[in-house]
């Protein structure tokens, strides 16, 4: 419906800087949401560490207010998968011939719980990677249920903001794949899968 998703786009590169030409080769995608009021600037930290290693990532800046729509964000991820998918097959599009034919729905918190909604009775995606994921509404939970491509959740052991019992491990449980991972990270917190965040500390510092 015309909807504007504005995206950060992080790809591998013959030189540094922004709109730098585009490296030889077929990158996999791998579309990152954001968590809860969390700029996309605090997830840089995936781009430095695995765009070199050749993916291109976008960061969708889509939901960022209060309050978000969960559905819209799932879909918004789902979207950039298929719509990098025609970059790739269009000849005057910038990524050309530049993307590969694996790609993942990933997430952060509310990001994680969208990767759910934007997977759920969807196979267009090779796999779904989540980080301390947040049940949302509609549920993601419930959503996990229709998610039959592979999973992979990191989950934070004390996680105070999305206590894993109450969210990650019921999602983990429901998600319909036959092929699912799950790491705790032992004294893993919720705030560590990104960049330094004062909205997430915030929102952490309210917890155990």
């Amino acid at each position: 419906s015309n909807r504007s998703i504005p995206t950060d786009i992080y790809y591998p590169a013959t030189s540094s800087g922004t709109n730098a030409p585009i490296a030889n080769g077929s990158f996999p995608v791998l579309v990152l949401g954001h968590g809860f009021v969390m700029d996309v600037s605090s997830y840089r930290c995936f781009a430095d560490s695995l765009v070199p290693h050749g993916y291109i990532l976008l960061l969708p800046r889509t939901e960022g207010g209060i309050p978000p729509n969960h559905q819209q964000f799932g879909l918004d991820l789902r979207f950039l998968n298929e719509q990098m998918k025609v970059e790739g097959q269009t000849p005057t599009s910038f990524f050309y011939q530049r993307v590969a034919p694996a790609s993942a729905i990933m997430g952060h918190s509310m990001g994680g719980g969208a990767s759910f909604l934007a997977a759920a009775s969807y196979t267009g995606v090779t796999t779904v990677v989540n980080f301390a994921a947040a049940e949302t509404n509609p549920s993601a939970i419930q959503a996990a249920k229709q998610v039959t491509v592979p999973l992979l959740m990191f989950i934070g052991e004390n996680d105070g903001v999305t206590p894993p019992a109450r969210h990650q491990l019921p999602m983990f449980d429901s998600c319909a794949s036959p092929c699912k991972l799950r790491v705790t990270i032992k004294g893993g917190g919720h705030c560590y899968f990104a960049d330094p965040s004062t909205t997430c500390s915030f929102g952490e510092g309210t917890t155990s």
